[in-house]
């Protein structure tokens, strides 16, 4: 059976909770170099290696997101029209202004919500020439 580092950390009590939760789970866990971090700890080199069996990998990424060790995956946007992933912002003459003067009045300390000027905002496809929101 083929093991997979999934965590390393200087520190093993990093790991630990993760290697509980993970054995709770059903989920065979082992520490690698684990005798050697707490003999020679302030040596940097060293790392607790948090190892499962490469044929749980799927069920322990689950786990990591949940407790929050991982992050999801997300979804890149997409034409609704070709489904193609190529897609470009476009902005009015007048939003583009408005977004280079928040830019710089941020750079002078001011808090300038940029969020409102990306409503509605509309995107272009290059492969199939649709625009949408």
């Amino acid at each position: 059976m083929k093991f997979v580092t999934i965590k390393e950390s200087h520190y093993q009590s990093d790991v630990v909770v993760l290697k509980s939760r993970l054995e709770s789970e059903g989920i065979e866990c082992r520490l690698k170099n684990e005798l050697t971090t707490q003999i020679i700890n302030y040596v940097p080199s060293f790392l607790v290696e948090l190892q499962v069996p490469e044929t749980e990998l799927e069920k322990v990424r689950q786990i990591m997101v949940e407790n929050g060790e991982w992050q999801a995956e997300t979804k890149k946007a997409a034409c609704p029209q070709c489904g193609s992933e190529k897609i470009k912002l476009k902005l009015s003459f007048a939003k583009r202004i408005k977004l280079y003067l928040s830019v710089f009045y941020t750079l002078l300390g001011s808090n300038v919500p940029v969020d409102k000027l990306f409503k509605k905002t509309r995107f272009y496809c290059p492969d199939c020439g649709n625009e949408f929101y």
